[in-house]
């Protein structure tokens, strides 16, 4: 086999998709945002911050593992959604091909604001698929501190045979310039 096996460019069978588009997936994928984000605000000491986003991001990995894949937004299409501490959510299908989604969420009172890109090239291999996404997310805090993180990748195991499974991996990066903080994980 080759030649360009990027799954986001090809007819997929509806039955191995999701009921849902992307951009409605969004919003499951961050609920836990909330709870983290609202603790993270109201503490001052910014490598706490920096770990209240880091477990966040570990936190919603859980809700993110699924094997159907989502409905591709069209070009344009748009979801609204209210967090569950009542901030709001904006999403946007920003390209097509690459598939590329932007996203806002402003927490409650203006104590933090999440926004960022992902796109997304998924390679199918003889027995497994690489979903590599490039883009970032931006945590700014109602003080001013800002968080910038990137997105893990997740590769998918006996596609055709043999028992399906799901493997998220990569090195997480968390840059906060202004108070000179880096961390990571590599999660795997």
């Amino acid at each position: 086999m080759s030649g360009n096996f990027n799954l986001t460019t090809i007819s997929f069978p509806i039955k191995c998709m999701s009921p849902k588009s992307l951009l409605q997936r969004v919003p499951d994928i961050q609920k836990c945002f909330s709870f983290y984000l609202n603790y993270a605000a109201s503490v001052k000491d910014p490598v706490e911050r920096m770990r209240a986003v880091i477990t966040c991001t570990i936190a919603f990995l859980w809700k993110n593992s699924s094997f159907e894949k989502p409905l591709n937004p069209i070009l344009g299409e748009t979801y609204q959604a209210v967090t569950a501490d009542g901030g709001k959510m904006y999403c946007e299908q920003t390209c097509h091909h690459p598939p590329r989604s932007s996203f806002l969420i402003e927490g409650p009172d203006n104590k933090y604001k999440v926004f960022g890109w992902n796109e997304y090239s998924v390679k199918a291999y003889l027995n497994s698929a690489v979903c590599t996404p490039s883009g970032h997310k931006t945590v700014v805090f109602e003080d001013g501190q800002t968080i910038k993180f990137n997105n893990s990748t997740d590769t998918f195991y006996n596609t055709v045979m043999g028992t399906l499974y799901h493997w998220v991996h990569g090195k997480i990066e968390f840059r906060d310039p202004k108070n000179e903080i880096y961390a990571w994980y590599n999660i795997g």
